[in-house]
């Protein structure tokens, strides 16, 4: 495990201002006598450590949508307000259709005179097609007898192709039954059409923004924004972004404690339930990246208001009586190894190579086989620091 880029700043900040003092200390001793390098030290302890991340994210619903119509009418009827609780089909508002209706009764009526028009055609037509069919079928017995020439025969065959037919009756032409889709397509598009003059919700939620009003007109809501925000309030969530360095710790199932400023000191339980398998760009950053992860709120409050900026502490991890360093104590090798710089009861340096467990903001676990609790250990060690190295704990 390596130490995070912020606690490296800070060890190496404290190291570069250990080996001034201790340059400062050295130059003012009398008779040059080496004391060995000044250094600051606490003692190895085993205590109870929780790891924890601490995140900032806004309440919202678990399901929303946004309600939008692309229609060019006036808002006639409004049915609801903010706070109201809609089901799903539920009409929000009704739009100025009298321009639709009238269109879409004209064209009902188009349609309904064009297929009146094309039945009598084909009753028409089936009488032309019988009297073809039978000078063809009485053609055709004298051309077998020798009785018609060819051309008689061709001359009735021609005409009665030329009439549209299926399966021996007389049928509409390609063009015809185009012409009879197409002005039924109209009348679909219309009925549809005025079905949406009527602006219904899409789930069961909570209107949380109306962005209409009477007598505007559907599509031109302010600032371009949806005419109607529904969300399902009465489960919220939280979608907190994580950090590269940090989305390897966060699991489906982690616990997490859920405050706000209007919660005072009380807090809610959440749950983390999904980890967004794609990273995006950190907002304001050209190359950091987050990753979305979305805690769900299993508690109710009524102090909780989607909308209201939470904090979520989630808890990664916990170690009971986990042998423990304070942070600045872990030092990294040149290999990228780390370790703790031991002072022996003679004031030398004995370097111990530590595996580091959880991780709090002021303590490191660390894991070896020869640390024990109660050892005095090196702070804010650098690189200058040698095995068998004398020092003067501070």
């Amino acid at each position: 495990m390596k130490l995070s880029k912020k606690k490296k700043i800070i060890i190496g900040a404290a190291a570069v201002v250990v080996i001034l003092g201790g340059l400062k200390i050295a130059t003012g001793k009398s008779g040059g006598n080496d004391l060995g390098m000044p250094v600051s030290t606490a003692l190895t302890q085993k205590q109870d450590l929780e790891e924890i991340l601490k995140l900032r994210a806004v309440l919202e619903g678990t399901e929303s949508t946004e309600v939008v119509s692309r229609l060019h009418y006036e808002v006639k009827e409004l049915y609801v307000k903010e706070g109201d609780h809609v089901t799903a089909g539920q009409l929000l508002a009704v739009l100025d259709s009298s321009d639709i209706s009238q269109e879409l009764s004209l064209k009902r009526g188009n349609v309904s005179l064009l297929q009146k028009q094309q039945a009598e055609t084909l009753e028409d037509r089936q009488v032309e097609y019988d009297n073809a069919k039978k000078e063809y079928d009485d053609i055709k017995a004298l051309f077998d007898i020798g009785a018609a020439s060819q051309k008689e025969l061709d001359d009735a065959k021609q005409k009665l192709d030329n009439i549209p037919s299926a399966d021996g009756k007389a049928a509409l032409s390609a063009a015809e039954q185009q012409t009879i889709s197409n002005a039924n397509q109209e009348v679909s598009i219309q009925s549809s059409t005025l079905a949406d003059c009527q602006i219904r919700s899409k789930i069961d939620g909570t209107v949380t923004r109306v962005n209409t009003k009477v007598g505007r007109f559907a599509d031109e809501t302010e600032d371009d924004k949806p005419m109607f925000v529904i969300e399902n309030i009465e489960n919220l969530q939280m979608k907190v972004l994580v950090g590269e360095n940090d989305i390897g710790k966060i699991s489906i199932g982690q616990k997490a404690d859920i405050t706000t400023d209007s919660m005072g000191k009380e807090s809610v339980a959440g749950e983390v339930v999904r980890i967004s398998p794609t990273g995006e760009l950190k907002e304001g950053s050209a190359s950091e990246r987050v990753i979305p992860v979305y805690i769900n709120i299993n508690e109710k409050n009524d102090k909780l208001i989607a909308g209201v900026t939470a904090r979520a502490t989630i808890h990664i991890a916990e170690a009971s009586q986990a042998l423990t360093v304070p942070f600045e104590a872990i030092g990294e090798l040149e290999d990228g190894s780390n370790v703790v710089y031991v002072v022996n009861e003679d004031n030398t340096i004995h370097i111990v190579p530590v595996e580091l467990g959880l991780e709090t903001d002021l303590y490191t676990e660390i894991i070896s086989d020869e640390l024990t609790e109660g050892q005095t250990i090196v702070l804010s060690p650098s690189l200058s620091l040698a095995e068998g190295m004398s020092v003067m704990p501070q």
